[in-house]
């Protein structure tokens, strides 16, 4: 069998065919994790580098996506040329960037995350990614273009009067609304569900979601038919919260054996 680590983005492939995609995200270091939500049946694994990974870490964990044949998209601590080239040489099917306000902002990832003729992206093909060299430096180009996502997120009261035009930025595949934080910009913290915040959200889904993927997080049936409805496509939800309840659950049953 001809073995080659750089494959088909299975995320990207069905955002593009009008389909949704569930994944969850991860912040504990350990390539077993990945494992188990690839076996799951998920869609992707976001590996969380802005929230608690280590980035010398990526490579294990992205290694372990790809056994299980799950893309995995990493959320970088910021915009640093560094941390995209990092993610992407390692074999990551993605990025997704936290605090773009701005179309320029957007741009400026996108010269970043895409070779020429679409970015500016330093090249090198002797990375995991291009197969250690194995893969022709022209058909990599053209393969990483074509699979990698761009993910940028929309978190801040700029970001959502920009929205239109940050959708617009040639080489960006997918616009994701961070709650939290927009909760925070719009003078509503600890509040992402406060409806002054969802109303926001929901008018710039209806603004975006004929013309460009939209993600956001949700934890529940409930909140995924809410925004599916919506138009919504990438649905983002926690590792960290189900793994704590679980315990919690297995902790609760168990003392019930010493009544």
């Amino acid at each position: 069998m001809d073995l080659c680590l750089m494959r088909p983005n299975r995320m990207k492939h069905k955002l593009a065919a009008g389909e949704m995609v569930l994944g969850p995200n991860l912040q504990i270091d350990h390539p077993w994790l990945v494992e188990m939500i690839g076996l799951a049946g998920f869609d992707f694994v976001m590996l969380d580098a802005e929230h608690g990974l280590a980035l010398n870490n990526l490579p294990a964990l992205i290694g372990a996506a790809d056994a299980a044949d799950i893309p995995a998209i990493v959320r970088v601590p910021d915009h640093s040329r560094a941390y995209l080239n990092w993610a992407l040489e390692a074999g990551a099917g993605g990025v997704q960037v936290p605090m773009v306000d701005t179309p320029d902002q957007a741009a400026a990832l996108v010269r970043e995350t895409k070779f020429a003729p679409v970015g500016a992206r330093g090249f090198s093909n002797a990375t995991r990614a291009a197969d250690f060299g194995r893969i022709d430096a022209l058909d990599y180009a053209e393969i990483a273009n074509r699979e990698v996502l761009l993910c940028v997120q929309l978190e801040t009261k700029t970001s959502l009067e920009n929205a239109q035009e940050i959708a617009q930025v040639a080489g960006v595949d997918m616009v994701f609304i961070g709650p939290a934080d927009l909760a925070q910009s719009l003078g509503y913290p600890g509040q992402s569900k406060a409806p002054p915040v969802i109303d926001a959200i929901v008018r710039v889904v209806n603004t975006l979601h004929n013309h460009m993927p939209v993600g956001i997080s949700a934890f529940s049936a409930e909140d995924v038919r809410f925004w599916k409805a919506h138009g919504v496509r990438s649905i983002l939800t926690s590792s960290m919260h189900p793994i704590r309840q679980a315990f919690e659950q297995l902790h609760s049953d168990l003392k019930s054996g010493l009544q």
